[in-house]
């Protein structure tokens, strides 16, 4: 057991105590706003001007959430307490010595419903110290207190639906304006996530004034584009306030509302269908286009060139959608209707023609089977493309990855899935029991996370660019992958 002391670290008006050990310097449970309580709740976070000594030696809660036993091959991890007073960030340094090293800013996934900054599979300061980086993780609000769209049911003051978002950009001006006394170069810093934090960090290409908060992005199943019509959005609020008894316009009521209805009833408002959850119209909370937290979609954000000396990696896993099947969240599919029909969600009008492709390209699979590749690409795959592509068209640099490594755990079954790439791409896998004496992950890991590192280093993670070379690079895959 390593014994850590006492760090006192100025920054403006404020005094950071955190600890120091053999792996650095690290500042826990740091508030970055003010907490979202009583008048404060639903709506946009308040920046914090921490002043004197502020305590940063232990964690404070991950937002509030439905906690769920994970399998046994899940990756492990030392769990975390949950609260409404969660707008806080952890931050892993080799040493708080004014360095200007690369500054990495993680964003958590979970679907918008869960997730937190700390008490998961990675050993943050190990990799910060190893890396030779700062690293930086938010905690945000999620669920309906992070993206239930209440404006139209209660007024101007609550017109910012993306909360969570809110809270991510809140988080990234703290680091803008204090991470130089911590070691880092708040000139050099890079946005990474992964699913619902890739998702949220994509959107920021649709909101005004950021672009000199960050310098990079690298983007793991969430690319610009599960944008929320604002009338779906509506809808759902609408459904969930029927359900509590909260009428429109009622502050009290939404104000005490107990959290455990919350989070009771927004699992009772949302679908569990991954293809009924992303496509238009879809039942699930997300990033709203709400014209006031997100002034335009993100992929429009990208179009007008104004994030053109930005880089940008984006990447998939192959079998993205086989996860939800894994878990019997997703139903078989029984019939040739049953499946164009859930293609239809996506397209109606290219539903015939999609599956013919999809059959041609892979002949004899099951309807399921089918219609798991289709969510794979439909949902992550093809908008990670059209990213690259708007991105490209004015004139940034991007590229592209698919994560094709497949765990030998009950002969493969649970394929390159869903969230599988983001250990190795911090080169952690320690805890995750489905790399367990595979040397190949191993390897692997220790090339993704290499090129991760060199990417916030120089803005090319170490492979052709997407624009010029038309590929995308296979990790754990038999070669790169020309686009056709």
């Amino acid at each position: 057991m390593i014994s850590a002391t006492i760090v006192d670290i100025d920054s403006r008006q404020a005094t950071y105590r955190g600890l120091r050990d053999e792996k650095g310097d690290r500042f826990l449970g740091i508030a970055y706003a003010e907490p979202p309580l009583g008048q404060r709740r639903f709506k946009p976070p308040v920046p914090r001007d921490n002043a004197g000594l502020v305590d940063a030696t232990r964690y404070r809660p991950a937002p509030p959430q439905n906690l769920r036993r994970a399998p046994d091959w899940a990756p492990k991890g030392d769990g975390f307490e949950t609260g409404e007073d969660c707008l806080n960030l952890n931050l892993y340094t080799p040493a708080a010595d004014h360095a200007r090293r690369p500054v990495i800013v993680h964003a958590f996934g979970g679907g918008f419903q869960g997730g937190a900054a700390h008490g998961g599979y990675l050993d943050e300061a190990a990799f910060a110290l190893q890396g030779d980086v700062v690293l930086v993780r938010p905690n945000m609000r999620v669920g309906a207190l992070g993206f239930l769209s209440l404006g139209a049911a209660f007024g101007p003051e609550y017109a910012a639906a993306n909360r969570g978002m809110l809270d991510f950009i809140a988080a990234l001006r703290w680091v803008h304006d204090n991470i130089a006394a911590f070691g880092g170069d708040p000139d050099n810093v890079t946005l990474v996530g992964m699913s619902s934090g890739a998702f949220t960090i994509a959107a920021l290409f649709g909101v005004d004034g950021l672009a000199h908060l960050y310098r990079r992005v690298w983007l793991m199943s969430g690319p610009a584009s599960r944008i929320i019509a604002p009338e779906t959005a509506t809808a759902l609020a609408s459904d969930f306030l029927d359900r509590t008894g909260v009428a429109p316009g009622d502050e009290n009521a939404l104000r005490t509302l107990p959290v455990e209805t919350i989070l009771s009833v927004q699992e009772q408002v949302l679908a569990t269908h991954l293809g009924e959850r992303n496509a238009p119209g879809g039942r699930t909370f997300g990033i709203v286009l709400d014209g006031t937290s997100l002034q335009r979609h993100p992929l429009d954000g990208l179009a007008t060139g104004g994030f053109r000396h930005h880089q940008v990696v984006t990447g998939w896993a192959r079998d993205e959608a086989r996860m939800w099947y894994a878990f019997g969240m997703m139903p078989p599919v029984e019939t040739r209707a049953t499946l164009l029909a859930s293609i239809a969600r996506f397209d109606a009008a290219a539903a015939e023609a999609c599956l013919a492709a999809l059959e041609a390209e892979q002949p004899g699979l099951s309807f399921t089977q089918y219609e798991e590749i289709f969510l794979s690409r439909a949902i992550y795959r093809d908008p990670a493309l059209r990213t690259l592509e708007a991105h490209a068209a004015a004139g940034g640099a991007g590229f592209a990855y698919e994560f094709a490594w497949v765990p030998g755990f009950e002969g493969g079954r649970l394929g390159a899935a869903h969230g599988f790439d983001e250990p190795f791409v911090f080169g952690d896998l320690a805890r995750i029991p489905l790399a367990e004496g595979d040397r190949t992950a191993t390897d692997l890991a220790t090339m993704m996370s290499r090129s991760l590192l060199t990417y916030i280093r120089s803005g090319n993670p170490g492979w052709p660019g997407f624009a010029s070379s038309r590929t995308i690079r296979s990790f754990g895959g038999n070669a790169d992958i020309p686009l056709t």
